[in-house]
């Protein structure tokens, strides 16, 4: 009896560490959630219905490699919807996240032109626990020639205009919360 009882405690702390595991996706439609089952904590990304679920996609970008749910509109703007670990991402930023890696953190929107693509994307972005979900809306290819060589300071200041359209267009097709 005694051994039983010893054996309790070592039969639940397994329990609990099997329970534990990495990011969950789950997609219904326009509704990608992220979960942490070992914290409980979990992020929602809500995606309106000009939206169109496109396909699973995989790809290399800027030495990181990105793995998401891709959704495509009429204007030809695109969504995609993913997760990374933390530290992949902090090397993708080339700068470290100052939040603890427990809980969940949202961080401001920011919108970019990227002269590699030629286009604007706006990201949303949300530390959850050592993982990162983030929601990047990719604008239309520039229209024309586009030689990369136009940089970021550049391209906001001569198109303020169109920038405060593009976020207008993402803060109404992308909701996140937790």
């Amino acid at each position: 009896m005694k051994r039983l009882l010893l054996l309790i405690p070592l039969l639940l702390l397994l329990a609990s560490c099997a329970a534990k595991g990495p990011l969950t996706e789950d997609r219904q439609g326009n509704v990608v959630t992220f979960a942490r089952p070992d914290t409980g904590n979990k992020v929602v990304v809500t995606l309106g219905p000009g939206l169109k679920y496109d396909k699973r996609v995989h790809r290399d970008f800027m030495g990181a490699t990105f793995e998401g749910w891709l959704y495509r509109a009429e204007d030809n703007t695109s969504v995609l919807v993913s997760s990374m670990d933390r530290a992949k991402f902090e090397d993708l930023i080339g700068r470290p996240l100052h939040d603890p890696e427990a809980g969940v953190k949202a961080y401001a929107p920011q919108t970019s032109w990227l002269p590699r693509l030629c286009q604007l994307v706006r990201a949303y972005v949300v530390s959850l626990d050592s993982d990162v979900v983030s929601a990047v809306k990719f604008g239309p290819r520039f229209d024309g020639e586009c030689d990369g060589m136009v940089d970021n300071d550049e391209y906001m200041a001569a198109h303020l205009d169109e920038v405060a359209e593009f976020d207008q267009q993402a803060e109404k097709e992308i909701g996140i919360s937790w």
